[in-house]
């Protein structure tokens, strides 16, 4: 009898291990309306290059198919059918999932012009049996964020009813920055909310980490405390690994910090290095012609410079132009008196380089050093630089 109890336990220890293997890996099963066969592929992304790559593929027969696999963590990854790039996003777990997808109403992007093809994104589906899609799905979802979503939209119709004209068009940008400071404000308690109930859920930290993607002026304090918050998956997640990198790009242009040097080449071609400025106080404008506010901005650091230049004061310009005829342009439109230089794109669809060495997602952005490079002021707001420059120079 005691034989046939141990072999009984055991026999019952090795189905839940048995069924531990199940559960620990991904089971994606998936019924396609208007697509009746080809190939599926599950994408991966790597979010510091933007790119993607298969980590699973199989094949999609009388509109159906199924894929295994095993995830360290949580993932939104893309499923994409060939022929046609017929895509949409779900979050893939170790889970049994369910997905149903429909073509219809999908929409339809042609960037074979930017050696990406043509794709499809589909609009109708539905993902089931993921504990993390649900959270955020919930998330996404919320009456408030539907109601910031409409508002968004009346600005983005009255934004193409500006037609050309620039003044009018930033007016309306105006608004949209007013509406989505308060979006994000309400977007950030929400998540604040849900991470303290669930801190290693990666439906938070995704949350988090989109809410940041938008939100480039989050102070790097409230940045830090934010992610301290994360334990447990969502720590392990590549969503937190990525933002613990960008907060360590952020202590690296706090104030106090010796500013990050670069080179980078002046309009002649020849090579122009930050460094070489030490011994003034030096500005570093972040900007591009084709941005409106930087361009409008430049008419008081002509007054700046002008006031401060022959006091040891200094400025140096980074374009974010990736075509340097119109860079070129601008400058001899402008005419600034300053050091010019254009900064790299050496990563095909990512931000420049030395823009991202200083966390600068949005322009214009200004960087102010003291004589030995230390960052003193690090802000969009020129007034912090206009109060900055009185305080050294003693002018009221």
């Amino acid at each position: 009898m005691k034989w046939k109890m141990l072999c009984a336990a055991l026999l019952c220890l090795l189905m839940q291990e048995g069924f531990a293997q199940v559960v620990k890996q991904y089971v994606i099963r998936g019924t396609f309306k208007g697509i009746p066969t080809g190939k599926i592929q599950l994408l991966a992304s790597n979010l510091s290059d933007r790119t993607s790559k298969a980590v699973d593929s199989g094949i999609v027969k009388n509109g159906v198919f199924e894929l295994k696999g095993i995830v360290s963590t949580p993932q939104m990854m893309t499923l994409n059918i060939v022929p046609g790039n017929w895509r949409f996003d779900i979050f893939v777990e170790n889970a049994a999932i369910t997905v149903t997808a429909d073509t219809a109403g999908a929409k339809h992007y042609d960037y074979t012009a930017y050696g990406m093809g043509k794709m499809a994104n589909i609009i109708k589906f539905t993902e089931t049996g993921s504990k993390v899609y649900d959270d955020w799905m919930a998330y996404q979802n919320d009456p408030v964020q539907k109601q910031y979503q409409g508002i968004f939209g009346k600005l983005t119709e009255k934004l193409k009813a500006t037609g050309k004209d620039i003044n009018a068009q930033y007016k309306v940008r105006g608004e949209m920055d007013s509406v989505g400071h308060l979006q994000k404000t309400w977007q950030k308690a929400k998540i604040e909310r849900y991470v303290d109930e669930n801190p290693s859920s990666v439906a938070g930290v995704y949350m988090f980490y989109n809410l940041h993607l938008f939100s480039n002026q989050m102070p790097y304090t409230t940045f830090g405390e934010m992610l301290s918050k994360f334990t447990g998956e969502a720590k392990a997640s590549i969503y937190y690994q990525n933002m613990q990198f960008e907060l360590s790009k952020q202590k690296a242009v706090q104030p106090g910090s010796i500013a990050p040097d670069f080179t980078l080449l002046k309009r002649d071609s020849t090579a122009y290095t930050l460094s070489s400025m030490r011994g003034k106080y030096v500005m570093i404008d972040f900007w591009a012609s084709w941005c409106h506010p930087c361009r409008e901005a430049i008419p008081h650091w002509k007054a700046v410079y002008q006031k401060y230049h022959d006091k040891g004061f200094d400025i140096i310009s980074v374009s974010d132009d990736s075509k340097w005829k119109d860079w070129k342009k601008a400058m001899d439109d402008e005419k600034m008196p300053w050091v010019q230089v254009c900064d790299e794109f050496p990563v095909k669809g990512m931000p420049a380089r030395v823009g991202s060495l200083y966390m600068t997602h949005t322009i214009p952005h200004y960087v102010l050093l003291d004589k030995e490079g230390k960052i003193l002021v690090y802000s969009a707001d020129e007034t912090k630089i206009d109060e900055k420059l009185k305080e050294l120079f003693k002018i009221f």
